[in-house]
């Protein structure tokens, strides 16, 4: 797959559509969100999702390209692009918190489930090495944390904010696994548990 510069080029370079084409494309995307996370990328065909919006695979190839660009589009354009804005606007704070990133990071996610599910069903597949997401996911962790450690964040004194942002997307991908097993739980109360050991009080006191 692409690395980050690469994909700011080709939506770039990406044309126009117009709202048919949008809502054709929309379609498409969704329809490969839900197969990716059901029967990952190896058992979802592009038939599959052809068929699913009424559209030949050849018509399916002309909005996304190629099987592996619509993988890309999942993952780089729809799944990364709401945590990728709020980075930014984390980074346009000042002394942001921490605590309350991850808070709001739940928050998306609890809007997303199916999204999530494709997330992390792609994620345990593309341990692969031949997997063509294999170095999307083995990068993204830690140019999540590149990100993040340009942001002047708000932790107590001795705290290395890097440290507590790896064990923090850590945790995030494996109480995501303990929701989508077990449907009906309330992710945000999850996320609260594991708030206390990540950010103890008193020591966070002032920082959550």
């Amino acid at each position: 797959m692409m690395t980050s510069q690469e994909r700011s080029g080709a939506r770039r370079r990406r044309p126009a559509a117009d709202g048919a084409e949008l809502d054709r494309r929309t379609q498409i995307l969704n329809a490969a969100i839900e197969y990716f996370g059901t029967m990952g990328y190896y058992g979802t065909s592009l038939q599959k999702i052809a068929t699913k919006v009424g559209l030949t695979k050849a018509g399916v190839l002309h909005y996304v390209g190629s099987k592996e660009g619509l993988l890309e589009l999942v993952l780089s354009d729809i799944y990364d692009r709401e945590t990728n804005e709020l980075l930014e606007e984390c980074a346009a704070q000042q002394s942001p918190s921490i605590p309350e990133m991850f808070r709001r990071n739940v928050e998306i996610n609890i809007r997303r489930p199916k999204l999530v599910h494709m997330f992390s069903t792609l994620s345990a597949e593309a341990l692969d090495p031949n997997h063509p997401a294999h170095e999307y996911f083995a990068r993204r962790e830690q140019e999540g944390v590149d990100q993040a450690r340009k942001v002047a964040w708000s932790v107590p004194d001795g705290v290395d904010p890097t440290d507590v942002l790896l064990a923090g997307f850590s945790m995030m991908d494996g109480v995501q696994l303990r929701w989508l097993r077990r449907p009906g739980q309330d992710l945000a109360e999850m996320w609260a548990h594991c708030e206390n050991v990540l950010f103890p009080l008193p020591l966070w006191q002032d920082h959550r």
